[in-house]
């Protein structure tokens, strides 16, 4: 299916995605035989391991997937029954001792398959049980088992496979015979011990069967076992096929196959197509003209069947939160991607033992029944030491700290989660509306006085506070994890966490954890004093604060948790190639609220050629190597649901920082960047050349085996072209409130809610101030989606951002610009154009070139402003003073004695001094510091 396969990622997915783009709806195609090489060797019989992959993706595509989560293409072979990598000891003993077997097919029987550990954990014998089977098959499947062993990863494929062929030959004809005769054979596993029979039971004989279904059989039948409305079939016939003798099983159980489908499966669900000729002369070929009408014709079923089933299930299942208002559709999706995390928490299980929620509960009841204020409480401890263990056991238990008729509401958050949590600003907002609409505040979940200002979400937390001190019956508890990963930007305040409350009501419980210690956080001195008494502060390595955790595996019980992911960090480079690991290790690092599949595969998967071998040691990833890699990271990664696609990142911060370290450079940090950016803004053709060119002579300069060097730098942007042209419905799909308005800059970008969340951090970091500015932060359309679909105080937080890496006159100028329009756009984020228009006309006006950024800017809004369909109050003169202060920044140097020469840095974020001394000194220009002295 080949041909099929092909259609259905380059043209039936794309089209779809168009059509279901304004719906927020992702339409993702998971093709497992793409670039797994010939498929005259089947991936799972190079990696028999590989099929529970396969098994496992059906489950997690049925809980992710709102309407079909498995297409089946079925033609005229049902395939071979792979080998089985588990085998019940009554199963194995049986095919051992069978007297039809060669001495040298014994040999190669036993030589692949080994006894494991029982499942209570002690070791077991690998000596045969010789006193008769009269247990069942279900206890001996949970006593002993034997495992195919995986040492034919270190073997040519070409020997691998003759043996493959071989071992699974025997293991079918045993398990066939068994079938046939009705009987199982048990006893010694040497060739001359005495073998007995015993009658197969209903059970066995299900088991034995199990065992001889093909990879086809075993998906399909996984599918119907979660589900039959959610299933498309497509049936292959050919309108000559000659069947053989031979063929005449594999036939039979085909139809069964086909009839077991069709009885399960609504009309909708399946259809069969004929193709002319017959299977065996040349297969599907485009070229012939039947064919290509035959594909055709494939196309536009499947395309039609998908579209139809889809709409069935929109209208069946509907999100009823489309329809609420959009701050509460905000909140909604906010909270709901912090529980989830919460959840994985939860389901790990991972605290054994711990001293702190016993001691911390009776410090807080303490003031609870006293009513007195109080401080928050604090959590540290370092990487791996527990804090969100602790933290989701808090979560889980308060409510059973209090009495019956005590209403207790919790809010969380993991801190850098999602944009959302990033910024103490964004934070604050959006906590404040949902304690709003926790409490049903009378004046809505937006005072009418609201301004996303950082003074005034200060002051309506504590408004809040004060308010929730007044409800006797109510508990408010509000849990942030990881306080320390919060962005500390520039807001003209005292301290960026000066908004922590030092008193507490006593029915207002706020619980933080931080790797960084409490004194070196973002605090206020007076906060600063508080916070360390340790009648709030649990610190984890004091011993009275003992955590215990539980561990991993059975052989880590002497190794740190950094230990320990350094070893799945060496596992995985082992398994994967360091190249391969390295580069997808590198991605996740650098993305900042993590990739999507699709995303990773446009990073990773060259598609020059659809059936050549994709090889994970050269540094590539196909669909199954990725599915494959991701579930045995599972230890390691997080998925989360953030707006409207499943991200993958990693799970602790540590794992970062390892990366950094092993694989990360200067130049690789920049080449990535790049590559992520031109997924969501695709390059110049002539610009990817020339950076492909520079990537290729910075990758034959290093070697490959050396730490530190440059793994991911060797991603050619060429690889990223081939991405954007052959496989489409693999492309970023912008699934969410989109603006689509006037943008001469680049006027083929549909703005979604992943360039405001994630595109701009790589644009930054890419080096290509104008194109960021162009297409980025300087641009109408980028604002106005930023404004649409999040708020304007995260556009502020945005711009403020940028200010710490990039010192420019046309970026002050917009952040000025959204400071001064802040309270007008909070109340109604539709006046952007007019803003934006009233206080950069006056520039705009008094530039040198009609084609500035800030020109184009104004022209892009006066445009955006003129199609806007409800009455607008646009500015036609400029009177309003430019939005820049007086003085941007105002410098203080000491110790420098005279100085003889000034500069800025390229970057615009150093200031360089040459002192009378001689000595060149750099100094930062945003904090006021000196960063550096070059003697």
């Amino acid at each position: 299916f080949c041909q099929e396969r092909r259609m259905l990622l380059e043209l039936v997915g794309p089209e779809l995605q168009s059509m279901y783009d304004d719906r927020q709806i992702e339409i993702e195609f998971v093709d497992m035989h793409f670039g797994t090489g010939s498929l005259d060797i089947t991936q799972v019989e190079k990696d028999p391991y590989i099929l529970e992959d396969y098994l496992h993706e059906i489950e997690v595509c049925h809980q992710n997937s709102k309407s079909v989560f498995f297409l089946a293409l079925i033609g005229d072979s049902i395939g071979r029954m792979p080998l089985p990598i588990h085998l019940e000891k009554e199963i194995y003993d049986s095919i051992a001792t069978d007297g039809t077997l060669t001495h040298t097919e014994r040999q190669l029987f036993v030589k692949w398959y080994s006894m494991v550990a029982s499942e209570d954990g002690t070791a077991t014998s690998s000596t045969s049980d010789n006193q008769g089977s009269t247990s069942t098959s279900s206890a001996a499947f949970k006593g002993i088992q034997y495992q195919l062993k995986q040492d034919y990863r270190n073997i040519v494929l070409e020997k691998w496979h003759e043996e493959y062929v071989q071992l699974r030959d025997i293991i079918d004809k045993c398990l066939l015979r068994m079938l046939r005769n009705g009987a199982i054979g048990c006893g010694g596993a040497g060739a001359g011990n005495a073998t007995t029979t015993s009658p197969l039971t209903a059970e066995m004989q299900q088991r034995l069967q199990t065992l001889r279904q093909t990879q086809m059989e075993q998906e399909v039948l996984k599918a119907l076992e979660l589900s039959n409305e959610k299933i498309l079939a497509v049936y292959r016939e050919w309108s000559s096929t000659q069947l053989t003798v031979k063929d005449a099983e594999s036939a039979e159980r085909l139809s069964k196959l086909k009839d077991q489908l069709t009885m399960n499966l609504s009309t909708d669900n399946y259809t069969t197509l004929v193709v002319p000729g017959n299977c065996c002369d040349t297969g599907i070929d485009p070229d012939i003209e039947e064919h290509e009408t035959y594909l055709s014709k494939f196309k536009n079923k499947v395309f039609d069947k998908l579209r139809h089933l889809i709409e069935e299930h929109i209208a069946n299942d509907p999100d009823v939160i489309k329809g609420r208002k959009k701050t509460v559709q905000e909140i909604f999706h906010e909270h709901a991607t912090h529980l989830r995390i919460l959840k994985e928490h939860e389901d790990a299980g991972a605290i054994v033992t711990s001293n702190v929620p016993e001691r911390l509960k009776n410090n807080l009841m303490a003031n609870f029944r006293n009513g007195s204020r109080h401080a928050p409480y604090f959590i540290y401890g370092g990487h791996g030491s527990g804090k969100s263990a602790i933290m989701t056991a808090l979560y889980r238990d308060v409510k059973t700290w209090f009495q019956p008729n005590c209403r207790i509401h919790r809010v969380i958050r993991f801190a850098s989660a999602t944009p959302r949590s990033a910024y103490n600003l964004e934070l604050l907002r959006v906590i404040c509306q949902q304690i709003s609409i926790i409490y049903n505040i009378p004046e809505g979940y937006l005072p009418k006085d609201a301004s996303f200002d950082p003074l005034y979400i200060n002051n309506w937390f504590q408004n809040l506070l004060r308010r929730i001190e007044d409800m006797n019956n109510d508990v408010l508890f509000l849990f942030i994890d990881d306080l320390h990963l919060l962005n500390p930007l520039d807001c003209d305040i005292v301290a960026a966490l000066s908004w922590l409350p030092t008193s507490l009501p006593w029915n207002v419980q706020l619980i933080f954890s931080t790797t960084t210690p409490v004194e070196q956080l973002k605090f206020t001195p007076m906060q600063r004093d508080r916070f360390k008494s340790t009648e709030y502060l649990f610190d984890l390595s004091v011993e009275e604060n003992r955590t215990v955790l539980k561990k991993q595996s059975l052989g880590d019980n002497n190794l740190s948790f950094c230990q320990y992911v350094e070893q799945q960090f060496d596992q995985l480079e082992k398994r994967y190639g360091r190249k391969g690991f390295g580069r997808l290790a590198s991605y996740l690092t650098l993305s900042e609220f993590g990739l999507s599949e699709t995303e990773l595969l446009e990073l990773l998967m060259p598609i020059e050629d659809p059936e050549a071998q994709i090889e994970t040691e050269k540094g590539n990833f196909c669909f199954s190597s990725l599915k494959k890699i991701h579930k045995e990271m599972s230890f390691l990664l997080r998925d989360k649901i953030m707006s409207a696609k499943v991200l993958i990142h990693w799970r602790y911060p540590y794992c970062k920082e390892l990366t950094r370290s092993r694989y990360l450079d200067a130049n690789s940090i920049r080449s990535m960047h790049i590559a992520i950016a031109n997924i969501f803004f695709p390059a110049e053709n002539d610009d990817q050349d020339e950076e492909e060119d520079d990537d290729d002579d910075d990758s034959t300069e290093r070697d490959g085996d050396s730490d530190r060097q440059s793994l991911a730098s060797q991603t050619t942007i060429k690889d990223k072209d081939n991405s954007s042209a052959g496989r489409k419905s693999s492309a970023p799909h912008h699934n969410d409130d989109t603006s689509t308005f006037y943008n001469p800059m680049a006027a083929d970008v549909s703005y979604s809610m992943r360039h405001v969340e994630e595109s701009w951090h790589h644009l930054m970091r890419s080096d290509d101030l104008d194109k960021f500015k162009q297409i980025a932060v300087c641009n109408f359309d980028f604002l106005l989606a930023a404004v649409q679909t999040v708020s304007i105080s995260y556009l502020r937080c945005l711009i403020e951002h940028v200010r710490c890496y990039l010192l420019d006159r046309d970026i002050e100028l917009i952040y000025y610009t959204i400071r001064k329009s802040s309270d007008v756009l909070t109340r109604d984020p539709m006046q952007l154009g007019a803003q934006l228009i009233a206080w950069l006309r006056p520039i705009s006006e008094h530039d040198e070139n009609d084609t500035s950024l800030l020109s184009m800017t104004v022209r892009s809004a006066t445009a955006w402003c003129d199609g806007y369909t409800v009455p607008l109050l646009v500015p036609l003169t400029g009177w309003l003073p430019a939005p820049l202060p007086s003085q941007i920044r105002t410098m203080t140097v000491s110790g420098t004695g005279p100085i003889r020469d000034i500069c800025v840095a390229p970057t615009k974020q150093h200031l360089i001094l040459a002192t009378k001394s001689g000595d060149v000194q750099l100094w930062h220009i945003m904090s006021n510091s000196l960063d550096h002295i070059f003697k």
